[in-house]
């Protein structure tokens, strides 16, 4: 009987116990070959990248670049137990595993979600480009073009012929000495408030 009781409290707990998420898919994230889906990654609890999960934080640049009137979502995750290293001048220094995630957007539609990855072998750059449903994003080395129609924040109606990356032209941007880096991502970048929810 003492077993049965035993057996029936430990059930309950179980049950009123909510289920934690899986973490950052960490063995994705330093395999060196770039998962062929977004959500291979983890970096995300929900299909449609609402949600960001776990060890993502959310941030903002001062001064951001424009990008064709696009909103952005920058995020960035850390492993467990490690952090970055200020730099007075420079992006900070990232630990292996560390992946600055940026996605584009005329919301309510996310075009692109961008991925820098910090490795073993230094820094790798990918692009995801996201479906008309919006609850999947593709590797797209090669880069794209989409059509977009928006209405942009004063109320005028746009069309842009939106592109997408590739490989060779993240580099363009995100190099210093023949060496892919992160760029936004530096003192005098991150020096300001942000509203945390």
């Amino acid at each position: 009987m003492r077993r049965l009781i035993c057996a029936l409290a430990a059930a309950v707990l179980c049950l009123g116990a909510a289920p934690q998420p899986p973490p950052v898919a960490l063995d994705v994230v330093l395999t060196e070959k770039p998962a062929a889906e977004l959500s291979a990654y983890r970096l995300f609890l929900d299909d449609k990248a609402t949600r960001p999960n776990g060890g993502l934080t959310p941030y903002a640049l001062n001064t951001p670049l424009f990008s064709d009137y696009t909103e952005k979502q920058r995020l960035v995750f850390l492993p467990p137990g490690t952090k970055a290293d200020y730099r007075e001048e420079g992006p900070f220094e990232f630990p292996v595993g560390a992946v600055l995630v940026k996605t584009f957007a005329y919301p309510p539609r996310k075009l692109e979600t961008r991925l820098l990855i910090r490795r073993t072998s230094g820094w790798t750059a990918h692009t995801y480009v996201w479906n008309e449903a919006q609850d999947r994003a593709v590797l797209k080395r090669a880069g794209a073009r989409l059509d977009v129609a928006f209405t942009d924040a004063k109320g005028q109606a746009r069309r842009v012929d939106y592109a997408v990356p590739n490989d060779n032209q993240c580099k363009e941007c995100h190099q210093s000495a023949k060496v892919l880096v992160p760029i936004g991502p530096r003192a005098r970048n991150l020096n300001g408030d942000f509203a945390y929810a």
